[in-house]
């Protein structure tokens, strides 16, 4: 389901804003941390970047990682924000509102705004097929 900007707010959604770093300290709550690099710790992290779609277009992003495996990005934890709405790459209103098709979309490559703690700076590739 879309998610309006202002439900974030209203609702405790977890979702992070541009430059925005949430730690994961309990299984339904989270912290905003001032952080320069995302340390590979262990914790479960929400942060902004972007995700670059298959065509190589490029949108604002929020997204889960997980910094104790060799997967960091989880699946369900990709939202783009279009027109101030979020919209996750799983629902079929991403597709109707960008009138883009999945060859369009995936594989994507994904970027924190922060960058992680290891020498690869990215961007990333998804490493998982939706």
């Amino acid at each position: 389901m879309p998610i309006k900007e202002e439900a974030i707010e209203k609702y405790a959604i977890k979702i992070a804003k541009a430059d925005e770093v949430l730690v994961w300290i309990g299984p339904c709550s989270v912290k905003s941390i001032a952080t320069d690099k995302i340390k590979m710790d262990g914790r479960r992290y929400e942060c902004g970047g972007k995700v670059i779609l298959n065509n190589q277009l490029e949108l604002p992003a929020s997204f889960r990682i997980l910094t104790s495996g060799p997967q960091l990005l989880l699946e369900d934890s990709i939202y783009t924000k279009i027109d101030n709405v979020w919209y996750s790459l799983h629902e079929n209103d991403f597709y109707k509102t960008t009138g883009l098709s999945r060859e369009d979309i995936f594989p994507i490559k994904w970027l924190p705004d922060t960058p992680l703690d290891i020498e690869d700076p990215g961007p990333y590739p998804m490493d998982f097929s939706i």
